[in-house]
């Protein structure tokens, strides 16, 4: 700014001069300027500020001899001064404004601009004695209060205390004299005098709540909470239209996690009040905070109508509008930030979410694919990308389709590429591969990784289960056996030794055994009670079957196996409408292909056991 200060002054006196002068700098000469240190500039802008200041004195001179000079140049060093102060070139004001209150000595307005910029260059002397001048001729109250101030910026705090008392004499209602004076008090440590200095102005004004709610703001600052929030509800009450108040006593109701009285405070003012921004966004953050996501959505909208070039409000708006399942709003709110700021991985991801959730899968796996490697969010980006592939490539019926190529292609180089997930991408991979009913690779997949750091119980359960298929009992058995050395408490290993002999129709008494430990470990299990359920079906006990798949699907809805199972025994009991409901229950909720066939084969064997026509079961 010294470098601008200097030009600025070179030009406003050059405007003034027609003829050349001897001082004049040229551009050339202005150019080696730039190139000069710190400490040279410096000094050159002291050169400039005499030779500017000198040339203005005499130009102030001749042209006190004539009227219409006087005019002229008075509006030149006017227009002059104000758009110095305008561009923030206080010291150029500064000399501008000093010799126009020369030219014009009787002009208290011009006086005012002169003090003003000397308060902007930090001259504060100087601007004392000027507007010492101008109160002492006046008694403007706003002279005053910025008198007072640079008292106060002089650390001169008694002369500052007289100003406002005596301001507050000529005024009893001047809240900022009244105000400034009780925080000097405050900053003094003088809280007693402060306080009662606030009180006395809420005697003269009962109708102003500024007088309470700096009383507040003063006991907030000591930490008395309690005083401070009885000063801030005197205030509400007085002035229940003063923002800064609501915002306030709402603030330390959140902090003291009364959080449905702060809301009643702020929509009580909002209603009043509706574009007020500041309270706009305190609902927002704590409707937020509170996952309170469907309420907050009108409230975000708002707010982002006055601020629409608030980015993090638009981030979370395009959250609320996902929650919300209000897709194509939270798509348009994603892609505008994107236009914005189109490397951004967080938006990708949201992007991709969305997109995946409306079944776009395509789309998702494009924004997806554009999270760089060095972003937090690729691993699970390339996971989500991994089960859009796997659910585009199953769902082709055809596992040898473009789509199933292109899954394990790629899960083939995550499973390489990002070590420590492959664990995970190996499961998805087994999926896929069960999912088309390749059971042996499932199996041969699975078997790969179970030696990794990750893999958890529920891996283990998977590969047994797959071990079940591909009938290698002894194996599925001492795996789930491993468990139990180390657990033999786990219910769910007992449940599995269990069920795996009655698929197997094996030794059903053992099984009984194990289900039986299992329901003594976990009695409110689902899936255990659906063992027993199965047990007594294939003990012929129907009834009883009945009565615990019932459980377990109460406990359990969306369990295919579960309902399976309660189709087959309404079927066993000629209960044909009871178990085609399930079996198109299950068919809702079946992921591969292959199940859904199974289903289907059963839901056309049931057709041709129905009773007779006059019996026949309703489509």
């Amino acid at each position: 700014m010294k470098v601008v200060r200097f030009f600025s002054l070179f030009i406003i006196v050059a405007g003034f001069i027609s003829s050349s002068c001897s001082h004049q700098i040229g551009p050339g000469k202005a150019s080696e300027l730039t190139q000069n240190s710190t400490e040279q500039m410096e000094f050159l802008n002291q050169e400039a500020l005499k030779i500017a200041s000198k040339r203005l004195e005499e130009l102030v001179v001749k042209a006190r001899g004539s009227e219409e000079s006087r005019n002229f140049l008075a509006t030149d060093l006017f227009l002059k001064g104000n758009m110095s102060l305008l561009e923030g070139d206080f010291a150029t004001a500064k000399v501008l404004f000093r010799h126009l209150v020369n030219l014009v000595p009787e002009d208290k307005f011009i006086q005012k601009k002169y003090a003003i910029s000397l308060i902007r260059d930090g001259d504060l002397e100087t601007s004392v004695e000027v507007l010492q001048k101008i109160f002492q001729e006046t008694q403007e109250e706003k002279i005053g209060l910025i008198l007072a101030g640079v008292y106060t910026g002089l650390d001169k705090e008694e002369e500052a205390r007289k100003l406002y008392g005596k301001l507050l004499a000529l005024n009893p209602k001047n809240e900022d004299a009244c105000v400034f004076l009780s925080k000097s008090l405050a900053v003094s440590k003088k809280i007693s005098q402060a306080i009662r200095q606030l009180e006395y102005c809420t005697r003269k004004n009962p109708t102003n709540g500024m007088y309470d709610y700096y009383a507040g703001k003063i006991y907030l600052d000591q930490g008395q909470e309690q005083k401070a929030m009885n000063f801030f509800r005197k205030a509400h009450g007085r002035q229940p239209s003063l923002g800064p108040v609501v915002s306030a006593l709402g603030i330390l109701l959140e902090e003291q996690e009364r959080h449905e009285e702060a809301l009643k405070v702020y929509n009580k003012y909002l209603a009043a009040n509706p574009n007020d921004t500041t309270i706009l966004g305190r609902i927002v953050n704590l409707l937020f905070m509170k996952e309170k996501f469907t309420e907050v959505i009108p409230y975000a909208e708002r707010l982002s109508d006055f601020d629409p070039d608030n980015l993090n409000l638009k981030v979370k708006l395009g959250i609320l509008y996902t929650d919300a399942k209000k897709y194509p709003e939270a798509i348009s709110i994603f892609k505008d930030l994107l236009s914005v700021s189109p490397q951004s991985d967080k938006i990708l991801y949201y992007l991709g979410i969305i997109h995946q959730e409306v079944s776009l899968y395509e789309e998702s796996i494009e924004y997806f694919s554009r999270i760089p490697s060095s972003s937090g969010l690729y691993t699970d980006s390339s996971i989500q990308m991994a089960n859009i592939l796997s659910t585009l490539a199953l769902g082709d019926q055809n596992p040898d389709s473009k789509w199933g190529d292109r899954f394990l292609t790629f899960i083939n180089q995550k499973i390489e590429e990002l070590k420590d997930m492959r664990v995970e991408f190996s499961v998805i991979k087994t999926a896929f591969y069960e999912g088309t009913g390749r059971f042996k690779e499932a199996m041969e997949t699975l078997m790969i990784v179970q030696d990794e750091k990750g893999f958890s119980n529920q891996h283990k359960y998977y590969l047994a289960n797959l071990y079940d298929r591909e009938k290698k009992y002894k194996e599925s058995t001492s795996l789930v056996m491993t468990i139990l050395d180390k657990d033999p408490k786990n219910a769910h290993a007992w449940n599995f030794l269990g069920y795996s002999l009655l698929s197997r129709g094996e030794e059903i008494d053992k099984a009984y055994s194990y289900i039986k430990k299992a329901i003594e470990i976990s009695p409110n299990d689902g899936y255990i009670r659906d063992s027993l359920g199965w047990y007594y079906f294939k003990k012929g006990q129907i009834s009883k079957a009945l009565v615990e798949l019932e459980i377990a699907y109460k406990i359990v809805p969306d369990d295919v196996e579960i309902i399976k199972h309660l189709a087959i025994v309404h079927r066993e009991l000629k209960n044909f409408q009871r178990a085609k409901s399930f079996y198109q229950s299950a068919l809702k909720l079946v992921r591969y292909q292959i199940e859904r066939q199974e289903i289907l084969s059963e839901l056309a064997e049931l057709e041709s056991e129905r009773m007779p026509a006059s019996d026949k079961i309703a489509d």
